[in-house]
């Protein structure tokens, strides 16, 4: 039986999600949650609508792979969703989504397929890339 995974990229204004199956391992783009006092119950509707039974969480690291101040946060956030929620928590490297969203969403654009310019869409994106990624490296181990 396929399960759905919940990818997150945390972010202290914006929270970006995609969602994937395991049978398919593909991620696409959900949505984007404002991380404001509404968005556990947000989250807890999507983890239930989709029938969640993981979380994959992009980690932020510096060019070296160091950890960094946002890292800690992440790790943070990550533990409180994992305590919320009763769901396995996973970290992927996320050093390069952003710029690969950014990049994307530029072709797209060029392409006529996307309007403006919107940072929520560039989270949800980034997100994706985070899940993709952890689906190719389950994928190839």
């Amino acid at each position: 039986m396929p399960e759905y995974v919940l990818g997150i990229d945390f972010g202290e204004k914006r929270i970006g999600l995609a969602v994937g199956q395991t049978m398919t391992c593909q991620a696409q783009a959900l949505t984007t949650l404002i991380n404001d006092g509404s968005f556990w119950q947000q989250l807890q509707n999507i983890i239930n609508e989709w029938h969640i039974s993981s979380l994959v969480f992009g980690l932020p690291l510096d060019a070296s792979g160091q950890e960094q101040e946002i890292t800690r946060r992440v790790k943070n956030f990550a533990r409180k969703a994992s305590q919320n929620t009763a769901l396995s928590v996973t970290f992927v490297d996320e050093r390069y989504t952003s710029y690969e969203a950014e990049r994307t969403f530029q072709q797209s654009r060029a392409a006529g397929l996307t309007k403006a310019k919107q940072k929520s869409q560039l989270d949800a994106m980034a997100a994706q890339i985070i899940l993709q990624s952890w689906f190719d490296q389950q994928h190839n181990t």
